[in-house]
């Protein structure tokens, strides 16, 4: 157990150590929300709706793997990344590629398979504990 002085010397340290350490958990939320994101896409994932058969064929008939949802060049994919906004302590994940926002919220002609939105919802719990250990070490002055 610290002392009472101990710890306002603690927090008073901390203030100084705040953004830094946060822009770094935000950095590792927003590599794991990538990583996932990206590994979604090839892959059939739950409450995706299936393939339509002439997508099916289309797929075939150009000779991309089946049913493989949202890959076939792997362009979409490859352009998933995210940025943080140090001074608002911002993470946000996206993709340059224009298909990805027709993918991801749907058309009146495509179904949506919500693959970045998923990728940021799964990295929830890996977020709680990063900012978990950031606090405690904040208040406590370990590293």
């Amino acid at each position: 157990m610290i002392s009472l002085a101990q710890f306002a010397k603690n927090i008073t340290e901390s203030v100084v150590e705040c953004h830094p350490r946060l822009e770094v958990g935000l950095s590792k939320v927003g590599g794991l929300a990538q990583s996932l994101a990206a590994e979604y896409i090839g892959h059939e994932m739950p409450g995706w709706p299936p393939l339509k058969q002439s997508t099916i064929e289309d797929k075939e008939r150009r000779g991309f793997d089946v049913p493989a949802p949202l890959l076939r060049t792997g362009k979409m994919r490859d352009s998933i990344h995210f940025e943080v906004e140090p001074f608002a302590l911002e993470l946000t994940l996206g993709s340059t590629s224009p298909i990805a926002h027709y993918q991801e919220m749907g058309t009146e002609h495509i179904q949506a398979r919500p693959f970045l939105m998923a990728g940021v919802s799964n990295s929830m719990p890996y977020a709680a504990d990063v900012f978990a250990k950031i606090a405690v070490s904040l208040l406590t002055g370990k590293k």
